[in-house]
């Protein structure tokens, strides 16, 4: 359950009545903003159905928490937009046929590996090494949400409850920037062009399904980078390769926010530690004002 990802960080123009950036994690987890956008439609199961969660529950033998169960009314599992501090987690499981699923799980090849019981543990993110898993080892109707780690041979609690999981999600914001009111995002990237001496390569669309402009600011031996994508795009993707892309290129049509806090005229500009300062003194000379993505998200 893995994929890719970029980061950087710096702060300009703090907004009374918000927390300090190093303690903004971002607003809480809701079934409306959880997902990540584009959604990785070869992870997005069916529409959820009643008889698809009659029939997982039954499968797993026990009955799914409220609160998971409404995240996958409204996206059938796949990418999330927050992660736990300190741990890999990038995805919840939905319930249907395709990987990952929620339901296809086996221990039987991991438990001589722990000496604590892997029975009533149902994973739903985790890549064979590691788990993320709803507990009902201690309550048959009321999972808590636990770590395990197969190599290690050693298990964590996360939450009491799948509720106080969601509670303990945080919106990774990063270092990225907004630049407001971008009608063409092809004149940011030339102004940055101009102002860095940078020559931006052909936008690439292939990792994250939007378009992704960026130049490279240092040397091969100390490469630093600078991006610029769009915040409105489509709401999900398949990559052209993938076998099944006939299937699924059409399931979810239309476009979404990246991140829903941000206008969707925005684009998104981030950089690499090590050029952050260059990148926003171009842009200040070049009359692009730019404000911190945690200003957008920040808890009043």
């Amino acid at each position: 359950m893995r994929m890719e990802r970029p980061s950087s960080r710096r702060k300009l123009n703090v907004i009374m009545n918000c927390v300090s950036p190093q303690h903004s994690h971002g607003r809480a987890a809701t079934p409306e903003n959880i997902w990540k956008v584009p959604a990785y439609l070869p992870y997005v199961q069916p529409p959820l159905t009643d008889a698809a969660v009659a029939a997982a529950e039954a499968k797993i033998g026990h009955k799914l928490p409220a609160d998971y169960l409404n995240l996958l009314r409204q996206q059938n599992g796949g990418y999330i937009r927050y992660s736990l501090p300190d741990r890999v987690h990038d995805t919840i499981a939905g319930i249907g046929p395709r990987f990952p699923s929620l339901e296809n799980f086996d221990w039987s090849e991991c438990q001589e590996f722990v000496g604590f019981p892997l029975t009533g543990l149902v994973p739903f993110d985790g890549d064979g090494h590691w788990h993320l898993c709803l507990d009902y080892r201690h309550c048959k109707d009321a999972p808590a949400v636990t770590y395990v780690d197969i190599e290690c041979d050693h298990e964590t609690p996360v939450a009491a409850s799948f509720k106080d999981y969601l509670g303990e999600l945080k919106l990774d914001l990063g270092g990225d920037y907004v630049v407001e009111g971008v009608s063409d995002i092809h004149n940011i990237v030339a102004a940055l062009s101009a102002a860095l001496r940078v020559r931006f390569e052909p936008p690439d669309t292939y990792a994250h399904g939007y378009p992704v402009h960026s130049a490279p600011l240092g040397t091969k031996k100390n490469p630093e980078w600078v991006w610029v994508s769009p915040n409105q795009v489509l709401r999900g993707f398949v990559r052209t390769d993938d076998a099944r892309y006939n299937e699924l290129k059409d399931l979810m049509p239309g476009e979404a926010s990246r991140f829903p806090e941000v206008p969707p005229d925005a684009c998104i500009l981030n950089a690499t530690d090590a050029v952050i300062a260059k990148v926003l003194d171009a842009c200040a000379r070049s009359k692009i004002a730019v404000r911190p993505l945690r200003e957008y998200v920040c808890i009043n």
